[in-house]
Protein backbone atom coordinates (compact mmCIF):
# COMPACT_ATOMS: atom_id res chain seq x y z
CA UNK A 1 0.00 0.00 0.00
CA UNK A 2 1.04 3.63 -0.40
CA UNK A 3 2.95 4.86 2.62
CA UNK A 4 1.16 7.70 4.39
CA UNK A 5 3.11 10.57 5.95
CA UNK A 6 3.77 10.19 9.65
CA UNK A 7 2.12 12.83 11.79
CA UNK A 8 2.41 13.32 15.52
CA UNK A 9 -0.12 14.86 17.88
CA UNK A 10 -0.16 15.24 21.62
CA UNK A 11 -3.55 13.64 22.36
CA UNK A 12 -6.17 11.69 20.53
CA UNK A 13 -9.93 11.82 20.75
CA UNK A 14 -11.84 9.92 23.36
CA UNK A 15 -13.47 6.57 22.66
CA UNK A 16 -16.31 4.96 24.56
CA UNK A 17 -16.15 1.24 25.37
CA UNK A 18 -18.57 -0.91 27.32
CA UNK A 19 -16.52 -0.19 30.46
CA UNK A 20 -16.19 3.56 30.04
CA UNK A 21 -14.47 6.43 28.23
CA UNK A 22 -10.74 6.47 27.51
CA UNK A 23 -8.20 8.67 25.86
CA UNK A 24 -5.02 7.47 24.18
CA UNK A 25 -2.19 9.24 22.40
CA UNK A 26 -0.48 9.60 19.02
CA UNK A 27 2.67 7.66 18.31
CA UNK A 28 4.49 6.85 15.07
CA UNK A 29 1.63 8.33 13.07
CA UNK A 30 -1.22 6.31 14.59
CA UNK A 31 -3.60 6.49 17.50
CA UNK A 32 -2.50 4.25 20.35
CA UNK A 33 -4.55 3.03 23.31
CA UNK A 34 -2.52 1.17 25.90
CA UNK A 35 -3.36 -0.69 29.07
CA UNK A 36 -6.98 -1.34 28.10
CA UNK A 37 -8.48 -3.86 30.55
CA UNK A 38 -10.40 -6.66 28.83
CA UNK A 39 -11.05 -8.63 32.05
CA UNK A 40 -10.83 -8.16 35.79
CA UNK A 41 -7.47 -8.51 37.50
CA UNK A 42 -6.88 -12.26 38.19
CA UNK A 43 -5.51 -11.64 41.66
CA UNK A 44 -6.46 -12.56 45.21
CA UNK A 45 -9.58 -14.73 45.11
CA UNK A 46 -9.47 -14.65 41.28
CA UNK A 47 -6.06 -16.36 41.05
CA UNK A 48 -6.53 -19.72 39.30
CA UNK A 49 -10.05 -18.75 38.27
CA UNK A 50 -11.46 -17.99 34.79
CA UNK A 51 -11.28 -14.39 33.55
CA UNK A 52 -14.13 -12.24 34.87
CA UNK A 53 -15.65 -9.20 33.10
CA UNK A 54 -13.64 -6.01 33.26
CA UNK A 55 -15.08 -3.52 35.73
CA UNK A 56 -16.49 -0.21 34.56
CA UNK A 57 -14.91 3.10 35.54
CA UNK A 58 -16.09 6.70 35.88
CA UNK A 59 -14.63 9.65 34.07
CA UNK A 60 -12.02 9.36 31.32
CA UNK A 61 -9.38 6.66 31.68
CA UNK A 62 -5.88 7.43 30.50
CA UNK A 63 -4.80 4.84 27.94
CA UNK A 64 -1.28 6.17 27.40
CA UNK A 65 0.80 3.66 29.39
CA UNK A 66 0.65 -0.08 28.83
CA UNK A 67 -0.51 -2.34 31.63
CA UNK A 68 1.77 -4.81 33.39
CA UNK A 69 2.92 -7.90 31.56
CA UNK A 70 1.93 -11.23 33.03
CA UNK A 71 4.18 -12.25 35.91
CA UNK A 72 7.42 -13.67 34.48
CA UNK A 73 11.15 -13.96 35.02
CA UNK A 74 12.77 -10.52 34.68
CA UNK A 75 15.36 -8.12 36.05
CA UNK A 76 13.32 -7.45 39.17
CA UNK A 77 13.03 -11.02 40.40
CA UNK A 78 15.96 -12.82 38.74
CA UNK A 79 18.10 -13.02 41.88
CA UNK A 80 15.26 -14.36 44.02
CA UNK A 81 14.14 -16.84 41.37
CA UNK A 82 17.75 -17.92 40.81
CA UNK A 83 18.12 -18.77 44.50
CA UNK A 84 14.89 -20.76 44.41
CA UNK A 85 16.01 -22.68 41.34
CA UNK A 86 19.23 -23.64 43.11
CA UNK A 87 17.22 -24.70 46.16
CA UNK A 88 14.57 -26.77 44.34
CA UNK A 89 16.39 -28.23 41.33
CA UNK A 90 17.00 -31.99 41.76
CA UNK A 91 19.54 -31.92 38.91
CA UNK A 92 17.54 -31.45 35.73
CA UNK A 93 19.97 -32.26 32.89
CA UNK A 94 18.47 -30.16 30.12
CA UNK A 95 19.27 -26.72 28.70
CA UNK A 96 17.01 -23.72 28.26
CA UNK A 97 15.17 -24.03 24.98
CA UNK A 98 16.15 -20.65 23.52
CA UNK A 99 19.33 -18.62 22.95
CA UNK A 100 20.83 -16.75 25.88
CA UNK A 101 20.29 -13.33 24.27
CA UNK A 102 16.51 -13.69 24.59
CA UNK A 103 16.69 -13.11 28.34
CA UNK A 104 17.49 -9.48 27.55
CA UNK A 105 15.36 -9.19 24.39
CA UNK A 106 12.14 -10.30 26.09
CA UNK A 107 12.74 -8.79 29.52
CA UNK A 108 9.62 -7.22 30.98
CA UNK A 109 10.43 -5.63 34.33
CA UNK A 110 6.91 -4.16 34.56
CA UNK A 111 5.16 -7.46 35.28
CA UNK A 112 2.41 -8.43 37.68
CA UNK A 113 -0.37 -10.96 38.22
CA UNK A 114 -2.73 -8.08 37.38
CA UNK A 115 -2.08 -8.46 33.66
CA UNK A 116 -5.25 -8.81 31.57
CA UNK A 117 -4.77 -5.76 29.37
CA UNK A 118 -4.41 -5.14 25.66
CA UNK A 119 -2.93 -2.43 23.42
CA UNK A 120 -4.56 -1.04 20.26
CA UNK A 121 -3.07 0.82 17.27
CA UNK A 122 -5.47 2.67 14.94
CA UNK A 123 -4.46 4.35 11.65
CA UNK A 124 -5.54 7.92 11.02
CA UNK A 125 -8.74 7.94 8.99
CA UNK A 126 -11.72 10.25 8.50
CA UNK A 127 -13.89 10.68 11.57
CA UNK A 128 -16.69 8.17 11.77
CA UNK A 129 -14.82 5.36 10.04
CA UNK A 130 -16.03 2.06 11.49
CA UNK A 131 -15.17 -0.62 8.95
CA UNK A 132 -11.42 -1.11 9.25
CA UNK A 133 -10.10 -4.67 9.25
CA UNK A 134 -8.79 -5.78 12.64
CA UNK A 135 -5.73 -7.91 13.45
CA UNK A 136 -5.72 -9.53 16.91
CA UNK A 137 -2.18 -10.81 17.39
CA UNK A 138 -1.27 -13.13 20.28
CA UNK A 139 2.36 -12.85 21.35
CA UNK A 140 4.83 -15.71 21.50
CA UNK A 141 7.25 -16.45 24.32
CA UNK A 142 6.60 -20.14 25.11
CA UNK A 143 3.73 -19.24 27.48
CA UNK A 144 6.50 -18.08 29.81
CA UNK A 145 7.59 -14.57 28.75
CA UNK A 146 6.66 -11.51 26.64
CA UNK A 147 3.44 -9.49 26.43
CA UNK A 148 1.04 -7.69 24.14
CA UNK A 149 3.13 -4.58 24.81
CA UNK A 150 6.42 -6.15 23.64
CA UNK A 151 7.91 -3.16 21.87
CA UNK A 152 9.54 -5.17 19.10
CA UNK A 153 6.07 -6.36 18.05
CA UNK A 154 4.33 -2.98 18.39
CA UNK A 155 1.62 -2.47 15.84
CA UNK A 156 2.18 1.11 14.67
CA UNK A 157 3.97 0.41 11.39
CA UNK A 158 1.61 -2.39 10.40
CA UNK A 159 -1.48 -0.35 11.30
CA UNK A 160 -0.36 2.74 9.39
CA UNK A 161 1.06 1.11 6.27
CA UNK A 162 -1.73 -1.46 5.86
CA UNK A 163 -4.69 0.54 7.20
CA UNK A 164 -5.69 -2.03 9.79
CA UNK A 165 -6.44 -1.87 13.50
CA UNK A 166 -3.88 -3.91 15.43
CA UNK A 167 -4.82 -5.35 18.83
CA UNK A 168 -2.29 -7.15 21.03
CA UNK A 169 -3.58 -8.84 24.21
CA UNK A 170 -1.78 -10.19 27.24
CA UNK A 171 -2.74 -13.50 28.80
CA UNK A 172 -1.64 -15.29 31.94
CA UNK A 173 1.75 -17.00 31.62
CA UNK A 174 3.57 -19.77 33.44
CA UNK A 175 1.83 -21.89 36.04
CA UNK A 176 -0.77 -19.17 36.64
CA UNK A 177 -2.24 -19.78 33.20
CA UNK A 178 -0.87 -23.05 31.87
CA UNK A 179 -0.55 -25.64 34.66
CA UNK A 180 -3.82 -27.45 35.11
CA UNK A 181 -4.14 -28.04 38.83
CA UNK A 182 -7.89 -28.51 38.47
CA UNK A 183 -7.22 -31.90 36.89
CA UNK A 184 -5.74 -33.29 40.11
CA UNK A 185 -7.48 -31.39 42.90
CA UNK A 186 -10.90 -30.12 43.89
CA UNK A 187 -9.17 -27.28 45.74
CA UNK A 188 -8.68 -25.36 42.46
CA UNK A 189 -11.38 -26.87 40.23
CA UNK A 190 -11.37 -24.07 37.64
CA UNK A 191 -7.59 -24.09 37.08
CA UNK A 192 -7.70 -25.74 33.65
CA UNK A 193 -6.77 -23.92 30.43
CA UNK A 194 -6.93 -20.49 32.07
CA UNK A 195 -4.52 -19.02 29.51
CA UNK A 196 -6.79 -20.17 26.70
CA UNK A 197 -9.77 -18.62 28.46
CA UNK A 198 -7.89 -15.32 28.73
CA UNK A 199 -7.23 -15.41 24.97
CA UNK A 200 -10.89 -16.05 24.24
CA UNK A 201 -11.94 -13.27 26.63
CA UNK A 202 -9.72 -10.79 24.79
CA UNK A 203 -11.22 -11.79 21.44
CA UNK A 204 -14.75 -11.40 22.77
CA UNK A 205 -13.86 -7.97 24.13
CA UNK A 206 -12.60 -6.98 20.69
CA UNK A 207 -15.81 -8.12 19.02
CA UNK A 208 -17.88 -6.12 21.49
CA UNK A 209 -15.81 -2.93 21.52
CA UNK A 210 -13.62 -2.54 18.44
CA UNK A 211 -16.20 -0.51 16.52
CA UNK A 212 -15.52 2.34 18.95
CA UNK A 213 -11.97 2.44 17.51
CA UNK A 214 -13.08 2.33 13.87
CA UNK A 215 -12.71 -1.44 13.52
CA UNK A 216 -15.22 -3.82 11.99
CA UNK A 217 -16.00 -6.83 14.24
CA UNK A 218 -16.98 -8.71 11.10
CA UNK A 219 -13.47 -8.35 9.63
CA UNK A 220 -11.31 -9.77 12.42
CA UNK A 221 -8.15 -11.73 11.68
CA UNK A 222 -6.49 -13.62 14.53
CA UNK A 223 -2.77 -14.31 14.38
CA UNK A 224 0.22 -15.27 16.42
CA UNK A 225 3.75 -16.62 16.29
CA UNK A 226 5.12 -19.61 18.21
CA UNK A 227 3.01 -19.83 21.40
CA UNK A 228 0.76 -17.28 19.72
CA UNK A 229 0.38 -19.66 16.79
CA UNK A 230 -0.71 -22.34 19.22
CA UNK A 231 -3.28 -19.88 20.59
CA UNK A 232 -4.69 -19.46 17.09
CA UNK A 233 -4.82 -23.24 16.60
CA UNK A 234 -6.95 -23.50 19.77
CA UNK A 235 -9.36 -20.85 18.51
CA UNK A 236 -9.66 -22.62 15.15
CA UNK A 237 -10.81 -25.79 16.93
CA UNK A 238 -13.06 -24.14 19.55
CA UNK A 239 -16.77 -24.05 18.65
CA UNK A 240 -17.33 -21.14 21.07
CA UNK A 241 -14.98 -19.00 18.95
CA UNK A 242 -16.96 -19.47 15.73
CA UNK A 243 -18.04 -16.14 14.32
CA UNK A 244 -15.47 -14.15 16.30
CA UNK A 245 -12.97 -14.06 13.40
CA UNK A 246 -12.84 -14.46 9.62
CA UNK A 247 -9.16 -15.16 9.02
CA UNK A 248 -6.36 -16.84 10.94
CA UNK A 249 -2.56 -16.60 10.71
CA UNK A 250 -0.46 -19.33 12.34
CA UNK A 251 3.27 -18.59 12.44
CA UNK A 252 5.74 -21.21 13.70
CA UNK A 253 3.05 -23.56 14.94
CA UNK A 254 4.50 -26.61 16.67
CA UNK A 255 2.62 -29.47 18.34
CA UNK A 256 5.58 -30.71 20.41
CA UNK A 257 7.48 -27.90 22.16
CA UNK A 258 7.14 -26.83 25.84
CA UNK A 259 4.22 -24.45 25.18
CA UNK A 260 2.22 -26.87 22.99
CA UNK A 261 -1.01 -28.74 23.59
CA UNK A 262 -0.76 -31.89 25.73
CA UNK A 263 -3.04 -34.76 26.60
CA UNK A 264 -4.55 -35.13 30.05
CA UNK A 265 -2.15 -37.78 31.48
CA UNK A 266 0.87 -35.56 30.82
CA UNK A 267 -0.91 -32.45 32.14
CA UNK A 268 -1.71 -34.30 35.37
CA UNK A 269 1.93 -35.37 35.66
CA UNK A 270 3.11 -31.76 35.28
CA UNK A 271 0.69 -30.54 37.95
CA UNK A 272 1.88 -33.23 40.37
CA UNK A 273 5.53 -32.41 39.67
CA UNK A 274 4.84 -28.78 40.64
CA UNK A 275 3.44 -29.91 43.97
CA UNK A 276 6.32 -32.32 44.51
CA UNK A 277 9.05 -29.80 43.74
CA UNK A 278 7.33 -27.12 45.83
CA UNK A 279 6.96 -29.53 48.74
CA UNK A 280 3.19 -29.00 48.97
CA UNK A 281 0.79 -31.66 50.18
CA UNK A 282 -2.27 -29.43 49.89
CA UNK A 283 -2.96 -27.90 46.44
CA UNK A 284 -5.03 -25.18 48.11
CA UNK A 285 -1.73 -23.61 49.20
CA UNK A 286 -1.11 -22.65 45.57
CA UNK A 287 -3.71 -19.91 45.94
CA UNK A 288 -1.32 -18.03 48.23
CA UNK A 289 2.15 -19.18 47.16
CA UNK A 290 4.75 -16.63 46.10
CA UNK A 291 4.74 -16.55 42.29
CA UNK A 292 8.56 -16.61 42.20
CA UNK A 293 8.40 -20.19 43.43
CA UNK A 294 6.18 -21.09 40.48
CA UNK A 295 8.69 -19.47 38.12
CA UNK A 296 11.52 -21.50 39.62
CA UNK A 297 9.69 -24.79 39.09
CA UNK A 298 8.79 -23.75 35.55
CA UNK A 299 12.47 -23.20 34.80
CA UNK A 300 13.37 -26.62 36.19
CA UNK A 301 10.67 -28.48 34.28
CA UNK A 302 11.67 -26.80 31.03
CA UNK A 303 15.09 -28.44 31.55
CA UNK A 304 13.69 -31.75 32.88
CA UNK A 305 15.06 -33.86 30.01
CA UNK A 306 18.45 -33.90 28.25
CA UNK A 307 18.70 -31.71 25.13
CA UNK A 308 18.91 -34.70 22.78
CA UNK A 309 15.74 -36.36 24.08
CA UNK A 310 13.30 -36.37 21.14
CA UNK A 311 9.97 -36.25 22.91
CA UNK A 312 6.82 -34.20 23.31
CA UNK A 313 7.40 -32.54 26.71
CA UNK A 314 4.90 -29.68 27.09
CA UNK A 315 4.97 -28.46 30.73
CA UNK A 316 3.42 -25.06 29.86
CA UNK A 317 0.93 -26.16 27.22
CA UNK A 318 -2.83 -26.23 27.13
CA UNK A 319 -4.56 -29.55 27.77
CA UNK A 320 -7.18 -31.40 25.74
CA UNK A 321 -10.04 -31.11 28.22
CA UNK A 322 -13.05 -31.58 25.92
CA UNK A 323 -14.20 -28.06 26.75
CA UNK A 324 -11.82 -25.18 25.98
CA UNK A 325 -9.60 -27.47 23.92
CA UNK A 326 -11.94 -30.12 22.52
CA UNK A 327 -9.19 -32.03 20.71
CA UNK A 328 -5.48 -31.80 19.91
CA UNK A 329 -5.47 -28.94 17.39
CA UNK A 330 -2.62 -29.98 15.07
CA UNK A 331 -3.93 -33.52 14.73
CA UNK A 332 -7.50 -32.30 14.19
CA UNK A 333 -6.61 -29.58 11.68
CA UNK A 334 -4.36 -31.96 9.71
CA UNK A 335 -6.51 -35.07 9.62
CA UNK A 336 -10.22 -34.41 10.20
CA UNK A 337 -13.14 -32.81 8.36
CA UNK A 338 -13.15 -29.16 9.44
CA UNK A 339 -16.00 -26.81 10.27
CA UNK A 340 -14.31 -23.66 8.98
CA UNK A 341 -16.76 -22.39 6.39
CA UNK A 342 -15.89 -18.81 5.46
CA UNK A 343 -12.51 -18.83 7.27
CA UNK A 344 -9.25 -18.12 5.41
CA UNK A 345 -5.91 -19.32 6.81
CA UNK A 346 -2.21 -18.49 6.52
CA UNK A 347 0.44 -20.88 7.81
CA UNK A 348 4.07 -19.78 8.11
CA UNK A 349 7.30 -21.15 9.54
CA UNK A 350 11.02 -20.39 9.53
CA UNK A 351 13.52 -22.36 7.48
CA UNK A 352 15.78 -23.06 10.46
CA UNK A 353 13.36 -23.23 13.39
CA UNK A 354 15.36 -25.77 15.41
CA UNK A 355 18.48 -23.60 15.64
CA UNK A 356 16.64 -21.28 18.02
CA UNK A 357 15.83 -24.11 20.43
CA UNK A 358 18.83 -26.40 20.10
CA UNK A 359 21.41 -24.44 18.13
CA UNK A 360 23.36 -24.02 21.38
CA UNK A 361 23.34 -27.76 22.18
CA UNK A 362 26.56 -29.75 21.94
CA UNK A 363 25.12 -32.08 19.32
CA UNK A 364 24.05 -29.30 16.94
CA UNK A 365 27.30 -27.40 17.45
CA UNK A 366 29.86 -30.21 17.53
CA UNK A 367 28.06 -33.55 17.18
CA UNK A 368 29.25 -36.42 15.02
CA UNK A 369 27.13 -38.35 12.56
CA UNK A 370 26.64 -41.04 15.20
CA UNK A 371 25.50 -38.41 17.73
CA UNK A 372 22.92 -37.17 15.26
CA UNK A 373 21.73 -40.65 14.37
CA UNK A 374 21.18 -41.34 18.08
CA UNK A 375 18.69 -38.46 18.11
CA UNK A 376 17.04 -39.33 14.80
CA UNK A 377 16.59 -42.96 15.80
CA UNK A 378 14.21 -41.79 18.51
CA UNK A 379 11.91 -40.56 15.73
CA UNK A 380 12.61 -42.93 12.82
CA UNK A 381 13.93 -46.07 14.53
CA UNK A 382 16.17 -48.17 12.31
CA UNK A 383 15.39 -45.88 9.35
CA UNK A 384 17.33 -42.98 10.87
CA UNK A 385 20.43 -43.50 8.70
CA UNK A 386 18.28 -43.50 5.55
CA UNK A 387 16.65 -40.21 6.59
CA UNK A 388 20.08 -38.73 7.31
CA UNK A 389 21.33 -39.72 3.82
CA UNK A 390 18.20 -38.36 2.15
CA UNK A 391 18.63 -34.99 3.88
CA UNK A 392 22.30 -34.90 2.86
CA UNK A 393 21.15 -35.16 -0.76
CA UNK A 394 18.46 -32.52 -0.25
CA UNK A 395 20.94 -30.08 1.37
CA UNK A 396 24.39 -30.87 -0.06
CA UNK A 397 25.85 -27.61 1.27
CA UNK A 398 24.97 -28.58 4.87
CA UNK A 399 28.17 -30.46 5.62
CA UNK A 400 28.07 -30.52 9.42
CA UNK A 401 26.05 -33.33 11.04
CA UNK A 402 24.47 -30.86 13.48
CA UNK A 403 23.07 -28.84 10.60
CA UNK A 404 21.43 -31.95 9.17
CA UNK A 405 19.94 -32.60 12.61
CA UNK A 406 18.54 -29.07 12.66
CA UNK A 407 17.04 -29.54 9.18
CA UNK A 408 15.27 -32.76 10.19
CA UNK A 409 14.07 -31.52 13.59
CA UNK A 410 12.89 -28.18 12.15
CA UNK A 411 10.71 -30.25 9.86
CA UNK A 412 9.61 -32.70 12.56
CA UNK A 413 8.68 -30.13 15.19
CA UNK A 414 7.27 -27.39 12.94
CA UNK A 415 6.96 -27.82 9.18
CA UNK A 416 5.59 -31.36 8.91
CA UNK A 417 2.37 -30.64 10.80
CA UNK A 418 1.97 -27.22 9.17
CA UNK A 419 2.18 -28.66 5.66
CA UNK A 420 -0.20 -31.48 6.50
CA UNK A 421 -2.66 -28.93 7.91
CA UNK A 422 -2.36 -26.91 4.71
CA UNK A 423 -2.94 -30.02 2.59
CA UNK A 424 -6.02 -31.01 4.60
CA UNK A 425 -7.49 -27.53 4.36
CA UNK A 426 -6.80 -27.24 0.65
CA UNK A 427 -8.46 -30.61 0.06
CA UNK A 428 -11.58 -29.23 1.78
CA UNK A 429 -11.52 -26.01 -0.27
CA UNK A 430 -10.59 -23.89 2.72
CA UNK A 431 -8.51 -20.98 1.36
CA UNK A 432 -5.02 -21.44 2.79
CA UNK A 433 -1.66 -19.86 1.99
CA UNK A 434 1.78 -20.84 3.27
CA UNK A 435 5.11 -19.06 3.64
CA UNK A 436 8.61 -19.97 4.77
CA UNK A 437 10.80 -17.28 6.32
CA UNK A 438 14.06 -17.93 4.51
CA UNK A 439 16.17 -14.80 4.98
CA UNK A 440 19.71 -15.76 6.04
CA UNK A 441 20.43 -13.42 8.95
CA UNK A 442 24.10 -12.40 9.27
CA UNK A 443 24.44 -11.77 13.01
CA UNK A 444 26.05 -14.17 15.48
CA UNK A 445 28.34 -15.20 12.60
CA UNK A 446 25.29 -16.37 10.66
CA UNK A 447 24.91 -19.31 13.03
CA UNK A 448 21.10 -19.09 13.34
CA UNK A 449 20.41 -18.69 9.60
CA UNK A 450 16.67 -18.10 8.93
CA UNK A 451 15.72 -18.59 12.55
CA UNK A 452 12.55 -18.85 14.61
CA UNK A 453 11.23 -15.29 15.36
CA UNK A 454 13.31 -13.86 12.49
CA UNK A 455 10.18 -13.00 10.52
CA UNK A 456 8.83 -10.64 13.19
CA UNK A 457 10.84 -7.48 12.30
CA UNK A 458 9.98 -8.03 8.62
CA UNK A 459 6.24 -8.46 9.13
CA UNK A 460 5.75 -5.76 11.78
CA UNK A 461 8.15 -3.29 10.17
CA UNK A 462 10.00 -2.56 13.41
CA UNK A 463 13.64 -2.40 12.40
CA UNK A 464 15.02 0.92 13.59
CA UNK A 465 18.48 1.03 15.15
CA UNK A 466 16.83 0.95 18.57
CA UNK A 467 14.82 -2.13 17.59
CA UNK A 468 17.55 -4.21 16.01
CA UNK A 469 19.97 -3.80 18.91
CA UNK A 470 17.75 -6.39 20.65
CA UNK A 471 17.88 -8.84 17.74
CA UNK A 472 21.56 -9.97 17.57
CA UNK A 473 20.87 -12.21 14.59
CA UNK A 474 20.24 -9.01 12.56
CA UNK A 475 23.69 -7.51 13.29
CA UNK A 476 25.31 -6.43 10.04
CA UNK A 477 22.18 -6.74 7.91
CA UNK A 478 21.85 -4.53 4.83
CA UNK A 479 19.37 -1.94 6.10
CA UNK A 480 18.16 -0.89 2.64
CA UNK A 481 17.50 -4.49 1.70
CA UNK A 482 15.76 -5.11 5.03
CA UNK A 483 13.48 -2.12 4.43
CA UNK A 484 12.68 -3.27 0.88
CA UNK A 485 11.92 -6.89 1.82
CA UNK A 486 9.95 -5.82 4.88
CA UNK A 487 7.77 -3.43 2.87
CA UNK A 488 6.99 -6.13 0.31
CA UNK A 489 6.29 -8.73 3.00
CA UNK A 490 4.04 -6.35 4.94
CA UNK A 491 2.00 -5.60 1.84
CA UNK A 492 1.30 -9.30 1.32
CA UNK A 493 0.63 -9.81 5.03
CA UNK A 494 -1.66 -6.79 5.09
CA UNK A 495 -3.59 -7.95 2.03
CA UNK A 496 -4.49 -11.18 3.80
CA UNK A 497 -5.56 -9.31 6.96
CA UNK A 498 -7.76 -7.03 4.84
CA UNK A 499 -9.33 -10.05 3.14
CA UNK A 500 -7.86 -9.25 -0.27
CA UNK A 501 -6.46 -11.77 -2.74
CA UNK A 502 -2.72 -11.15 -3.31
CA UNK A 503 -3.08 -12.86 -6.68
CA UNK A 504 -0.11 -14.56 -8.33
CA UNK A 505 2.30 -12.85 -5.92
CA UNK A 506 1.06 -15.29 -3.27
CA UNK A 507 -1.22 -18.01 -4.61
CA UNK A 508 -3.16 -20.37 -2.42
CA UNK A 509 -1.62 -23.62 -1.26
CA UNK A 510 -3.21 -26.22 -3.52
CA UNK A 511 -3.57 -29.88 -2.72
CA UNK A 512 -1.69 -30.67 -5.92
CA UNK A 513 1.04 -28.03 -6.07
CA UNK A 514 2.10 -27.40 -2.44
CA UNK A 515 3.06 -23.80 -3.24
CA UNK A 516 4.94 -22.07 -0.41
CA UNK A 517 5.93 -18.39 -0.49
CA UNK A 518 9.71 -17.98 -0.16
CA UNK A 519 10.31 -14.98 2.12
CA UNK A 520 14.02 -14.32 1.74
CA UNK A 521 16.07 -11.70 -0.06
CA UNK A 522 13.52 -12.27 -2.78
CA UNK A 523 9.86 -12.98 -2.15
CA UNK A 524 8.35 -15.44 -4.59
CA UNK A 525 5.96 -18.39 -4.66
CA UNK A 526 7.72 -21.75 -5.06
CA UNK A 527 5.55 -24.73 -5.98
CA UNK A 528 6.55 -27.93 -4.21
CA UNK A 529 9.17 -26.14 -2.10
CA UNK A 530 9.13 -28.72 0.72
CA UNK A 531 7.54 -31.69 -0.99
CA UNK A 532 10.76 -33.74 -0.93
CA UNK A 533 11.11 -33.24 2.83
CA UNK A 534 7.49 -34.27 3.42
CA UNK A 535 7.95 -37.30 1.19
CA UNK A 536 11.07 -38.24 3.17
CA UNK A 537 9.06 -38.36 6.38
CA UNK A 538 6.23 -40.28 4.74
CA UNK A 539 8.59 -42.77 3.08
CA UNK A 540 10.29 -43.48 6.41
CA UNK A 541 7.25 -44.17 8.56
CA UNK A 542 6.09 -40.72 9.68
CA UNK A 543 2.97 -40.64 7.56
CA UNK A 544 0.84 -38.13 9.43
CA UNK A 545 0.64 -35.92 12.53
CA UNK A 546 -0.84 -38.74 14.60
CA UNK A 547 2.15 -40.98 13.94
CA UNK A 548 4.63 -38.32 15.02
CA UNK A 549 2.50 -37.42 18.04
CA UNK A 550 2.31 -41.04 19.12
CA UNK A 551 6.06 -41.53 18.71
CA UNK A 552 7.12 -38.41 20.60
CA UNK A 553 4.52 -38.88 23.34
CA UNK A 554 5.52 -42.52 23.65
CA UNK A 555 9.14 -41.44 24.08
CA UNK A 556 8.02 -39.10 26.86
CA UNK A 557 5.97 -41.71 28.66
CA UNK A 558 8.91 -44.12 28.57
CA UNK A 559 11.10 -41.56 30.34
CA UNK A 560 8.77 -39.56 32.57
CA UNK A 561 9.15 -41.79 35.63
CA UNK A 562 12.92 -41.43 35.73
CA UNK A 563 14.30 -38.89 38.15
CA UNK A 564 16.56 -36.23 36.63
CA UNK A 565 20.14 -35.96 37.77
CA UNK A 566 23.75 -36.45 36.70
CA UNK A 567 24.05 -39.06 34.01
CA UNK A 568 20.34 -38.99 33.17
CA UNK A 569 19.56 -39.84 29.57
Amino acid sequence: MTEEPVTEKSVTEEVVTAQGRMRGTWEEGVRVFRGVPFAAAPVGPLRFRPPQPAPAWEGVRSAVAHGPASYQFNGVNEEAVGRLIAELDPGAPGIMAWPSYTNATYRHDHADEDCLYLDIWVPELPEGTSDLPVYVYYHGGANAVSSGSFTLERGAQLARSQQVVVVRPNYRLGALGWVHFGLISDALPEAVNLGVQDQVAALRWVNENIAAFGGDPGRVTIGGESAGGTAVSHLLTLPAARGLFRRAVLQSLSPFNPWCTQERPEAETVARLYLELLGLDDPAQLARIEPDRLLAVGNILTRWFPPDAALAWRPLGGVVDGDWIPEAPARHLAEDPLDLDGVEVVIGFAKDEWLFFRGHSDTVRHGSRDDVLAVLSQVFGDRAAEVYRRYQRLHPDHTEPGRILSDVMSFAFFKSSSLRIARNMAAQNIPVRAFQFSYELPGLEGSLHAVHTGDIPFLFGNHTEADLVWWPAFDGIDRDELARVSAEAMDLYGAVIRGEDPGPAWPRFGSGDDTVLWLGRTIEPRPGLLRAELDTFTDHGVTDVSTLEDTLTGNLRARIGRRPGPGAS
